[in-house]
């Protein structure tokens, strides 16, 4: 936990940092568009502007370290990042997809302080906002009503990413019991073809044999001819 601490004190919280006429103008817009705040009155966004953190990260800086605790989710307001995932020991990475302007990405480490299942890497300067988990904990008692709305949706988003994810899961399966098919009844095939190649040269082996015998012992052959 410490160390979650020592992490977030590397941000700045917006009001510090801004004037509140600042942050209506380039941090209301962006909040109102991100899904999980989507429905949230002016008020109830400026609300949240006010326990949300910012910082700027350069091209190449790591954002989100795969293994690390979560501490909270975050925002691209202005930037680009790849996420990507370590598959073994030896050094293989796959890159799972890429983080563009007023994304929103983390969003279980707001509920979950599990370790983070993937690195993000800022690929250019990036302007990013954090929400904590602390601060929220601290919102569901001063107001919990909106606290509320933001774990709802929040659990609306991750219930629909779950259903996506399985009806992927879903449709992998299917494809590969396709394939399995298409490939046993080729095996199938050419077993058959094979099979009957085997019997093809069965039969002509033994008019061979016939034929050979015929030459080698012409005298009968002639003995039947009269």
């Amino acid at each position: 936990m410490a160390k979650a601490k020592q992490s977030d004190a590397t941000w700045g919280t917006i009001f510090n940092r801004q004037s509140k006429a600042k942050v209506e103008r380039d941090i209301i817009d962006v909040l109102k568009e991100t899904l999980v705040f989507e429905g949230l009155n002016n008020r109830e966004i400026q609300n949240i502007a006010r326990i949300a953190y910012q910082r700027h990260y350069s091209a190449g800086e790591i954002i989100i370290h795969e293994g690390q605790s979560a501490a909270g989710m975050y925002i691209m307001v202005d930037g680009q990042a790849e996420v990507t995932k370590a598959l073994d020991d030896d050094g293989t990475i796959l890159q799972l997809t890429t983080l563009e302007d007023s994304e929103l990405f983390g969003d279980v480490g707001l509920l979950d302080s599990s370790p983070r299942t993937a690195t993000v890497r800022a690929t250019r300067d990036s302007y990013i906002l954090g929400f904590f988990r602390p601060e929220l904990l601290d919102l569901m008692n001063s107001n919990p009503r909106l606290a509320s709305k933001i774990i709802l949706k929040l659990g609306q988003i991750l219930t629909a990413r779950f259903r996506f994810i399985h009806n992927e899961f879903e449709k992998a399966q299917a494809e590969i019991g396709r394939l399995k098919t298409q490939l046993t009844a080729a095996s199938r095939t050419d077993r058959e073809e094979g099979s009957t190649v085997s019997n093809e040269t069965g039969i002509s082996g033994s008019g061979l044999e016939i034929k050979a015998s015929d030459a080698m012992n012409p005298s009968d052959a002639g003995e039947e001819s009269n």
